[in-house]
């Protein structure tokens, strides 16, 4: 029981990261053109703020695990989870996934807009900035739901 409970925990504690890190999937009513929305999401999420939002991921799943009970991680865990979590979420589908959100959020017009924005030094700088932002987002964000969420979910009948 203690691993599948562990098991979960993980498995919830990467959702609540993507999450905070992507925001919400829901449909909605613009179609922008694909190759202009590639170039934006290219702009804004570049192979080396993936890798740094992964890195993120990695320290705050390792530190939720260990808060939640585990032992210790070994020294190489950082590095091995880092692997596991590219292998799980490789940088193409993360880019092929935002651009369908993208694309389907804003019109071709919004996204050179944005495009325009991300160009500027204020939008370069906001760019480099969303894996940290949201890696302490996730920091703080993560502690709190695994404390909270035993007793939301008791309240709401999930668990007894």
């Amino acid at each position: 029981m203690r691993k599948q409970s562990s098991s979960f925990r993980f498995v919830f504690v990467l959702g609540l990261a993507l999450l905070g890190l992507f925001g919400s999937t829901a449909p909605a009513a613009a179609e922008a053109d694909v190759k202009v929305t590639k170039d934006l999401v290219q702009m804004v999420t570049p192979l080396e703020t993936y890798q740094a939002m992964i890195s993120q991921m990695t320290k705050q799943m390792l530190a939720s695990m260990q808060q939640a009970g585990g032992k210790a991680p070994p020294p190489d865990a950082e590095t091995k989870m880092g692997k596991a979590v590219m292998e799980a979420l490789p940088y193409d589908d993360l880019s092929n996934w935002t651009v369908e959100i993208y694309a389907a959020r804003f019109s071709t017009e919004e996204i050179k807009q944005l495009i325009a924005f991300y160009k500027t030094p204020v939008g370069k700088k906001a760019a480099k900035m969303i894996p940290e932002i949201s890696g302490e987002v996730g920091k703080k964000l993560g502690p709190i739901m695994m404390q909270r969420m035993p007793a939301a979910m008791k309240k709401v009948g999930l668990i007894p």
